[in-house]
């Protein structure tokens, strides 16, 4: 059994920083790859577009179904827009009880109806029938229309993962790096005024001289950037990894907190480490 210990730096509703101890690079590196790759959410992968004219019923006037882009490149801005995933009421379409046919376990429906001249946002992108399923970035630019163009399209939702798309993926800008420890030992020859640059050469703010003597304030917060390393001649302060200690960190797009989504993460890996060690079993 593997203890490790987890001090949470910093934990919002779409950002983490997290200091994982007792853990290798290997297992470190797991967490991160299923954060990337396996976590589900909702996104939208069907899009069906109104072709022909459109009348506006209000006005008289008529509108040609058409907009500045290709349909291909708005059904693609559609699939990036983030969707509120509750995990606890979606499921993907292969293991609904509806065998795939579409049912609002695992599908949400969108509709669109813009007419120029305007500029379509992502709240035009509007739920059919729960609204708790809106757009979370309203003020996405989708598409501008003319004068004469609408767009009148529906758009249907489902529950993917990155590993698939990265229209599905839920956490971004993961990584994960070992704690560096700072190390000094002043070296015969190294002067004051070396210590000074050394301290003042530190883009964080972590190293303090006082007294003839260097000192790290707040360890945490080193960078691993080696500029100390770089300025000090003599060799007097040093930077190492620590090999059983690493900071992990990553953004959402809200679709899932961050906190629900290393929930589902760290599940996902027992699973599937689960099933291989079982798999490793049963061989004769």
């Amino acid at each position: 059994m593997i203890a490790v210990t987890v001090t949470v730096g910093e934990l919002s509703a779409r950002h983490a920083r997290l200091e994982l101890d007792g853990i290798s690079a290997a297992q470190a590196n797991a967490i991160r790859r299923t954060l990337i790759a396996d976590v589900p959410k909702l996104a939208i992968e069907d899009v069906e577009f109104h072709l022909g004219p459109i009348r506006d019923e209000t006005t008289g006037k008529d509108y040609d179904s058409s907009t500045s882009m290709f349909d291909e490149g708005v059904a693609l801005r559609l699939g990036l827009l983030p969707i509120p995933t509750d995990l606890s009421q979606f499921r993907r379409k292969s293991d609904c009880t509806c065998d795939g046919a579409g049912c609002p376990h695992c599908q949400v429906m969108y509709s669109i109806d813009r007419k120029g001249p305007c500029t379509v946002y992502a709240k035009d992108v509007v739920p059919l029938g729960d609204a708790t399923l809106a757009i979370l970035e309203p003020e996405v630019p989708i598409v501008r229309l003319g004068a004469r163009q609408a767009l009148l399209a529906y758009a249907t939702a489902v529950v993917g993962t990155g590993r698939e798309h990265a229209k599905w993926q839920v956490a971004h800008a993961v990584g994960i790096y070992p704690r560096p420890h700072v190390r000094i030992a002043r070296k015969e020859g190294c002067s004051d005024a070396c210590l000074k640059r050394t301290a003042a050469s530190c883009p964080v703010n972590i190293l303090d001289f006082a007294d003839g003597k260097l000192s790290v304030t707040d360890e945490v917060k080193c960078i691993d950037c080696h500029a100390c390393e770089k300025t000090c001649e003599h060799g007097s302060i040093h930077i190492e990894p620590d090999e059983e200690k690493f900071f992990l960190r990553f953004d959402t797009d809200g679709s899932l907190s961050a906190r629900e989504a290393l929930r589902f993460a760290l599940k996902d890996l027992r699973r599937r480490l689960e099933e291989l060690r079982e798999a490793v079993q049963g061989i004769p």
